[in-house]
Order: C-alpha cells, then structure tokens, then sequence
C-alpha cells in the first residue's frame, strides 16, 4: 500500500458522498499529497479492482465517481439540479421490486441504481 493510495482511501473515507477523479485530485493537492492526476486514476482503477471502491456513474455526468465499497451498506444518491450537492439515500425501495423481477424472469439480479435529482434546501 503506496502513502499516495493510502492518501486516496483516507480521502474516499472521509467524505459522506462519491468523488469524480478531479475532485480527488483537487482535494488531495490541497493537503499537499504529491500526485498527479493519471495516479489518482491508476489508484482509483486498482481499489476498484480489488472490491474497496466502488464506482457510480450519476445520469447527466461525464465522469464517473467513486466511494469507499467496504462497511457501506447498500444505497442510491440524490443530486441537486442546481448546485451539484451529492447526498447518500440510505433506504431502497426496490427490494420488493427486485424479488418480483427475479421471479418473473427468472433472472437473479446483481446490482441495481436508482438515482434522485431535485433541489437541494439551500438552492429551493
């Protein structure tokens, strides 16, 4: 475990909603990490390989994003339409849905993503 991966999960950990690339970079220059940007990817990739990240792709983004995948339980996320704020949504209403779906297709679903946009309080 390099100090500059390690400066990347301590980032993704303590931060309550997923980070595009950029935004680690940007963040990690702040705290004086020496990194640069194809390394913040090649960290990300790896993490991700490895099951500690996760990576989320939110609708109308060009980037994907990434949160710590360990100890989190499963959720969706919520976005404000006009300033980009990013919260978690710790509750899923597709479970039932899901079950339904398995038993008409018969398909055993893996993963699903459901995302919310709106207006944050601030920006009502």
């Amino acid at each position: 475990m390099t100090r500059t991966r390690q400066a990347v999960l301590g980032l993704l950990e303590s931060t309550k909603y997923p980070l595009s690339p950029s935004e680690l970079y940007a963040r990690l220059k702040k705290q004086n990490v020496a990194i640069d940007l194809v390394t913040v990817y090649r960290n990300l990739h790896a993490l991700k390989a490895i099951g500690v990240v996760r990576q989320i792709k939110l609708h109308q983004e060009e980037q994907f994003r990434y949160e710590m995948e360990e100890g989190r339980e499963h959720h969706h996320h919520i976005r404000c339409k006009s300033c980009g704020k990013i919260e978690d949504l710790l509750l899923c209403p597709l479970k039932k849905l899901t079950a339904l779906i398995e038993q008409e297709t018969r398909f055993l679903v893996g993963d699903h993503s459901l995302e919310f946009s709106g207006w944050c309080p601030k920006c009502q």
